[in-house]
């Protein structure tokens, strides 16, 4: 269905179009950094200290050792995730930015007739 009148729709695409590099690789760097963190975060979870069974918090207190025990787990199993995500997000920035370069280099060559 067309839009009634008195709308507008642009139907043209922008030719100046740009891209900054050293932004895009910022970025990559950036999620590098946190996921990083985010590896020392799950590490840290799966560090936490479980108490044996027979514990002095006698069978609720080791029922909810065992929830949270389980929980520090599955969170730490998340996070370590998430870091992997964003650690090989930082490679794709980096090959995405080369790529924008390489395009843009061989489009003025183009252009010059070089």
């Amino acid at each position: 269905m067309e839009p009634g009148r008195g709308t507008h729709r642009p139907k043209r695409m922008f030719a100046d179009t740009f891209v900054d590099t050293v932004a895009i690789r910022a970025l990559g760097s950036t999620n590098s950094s946190h996921a990083d963190e985010l590896a020392h975060i799950a590490s840290t979870l799966s560090a936490l200290p479980v108490a044996a069974e027979g514990s002095s918090l006698g069978p609720v207190g080791a029922r909810f050792l065992s929830a949270l025990a389980h929980a520090a787990a599955d969170g730490s199993r998340t996070v370590l995730a998430l870091s992997a995500q964003l650690s090989r997000s930082n490679a794709t920035a980096y090959a995405v930015a080369s790529a924008y370069e390489s395009v843009d280099s061989g489009a003025g060559a183009r252009i010059a007739g070089v």
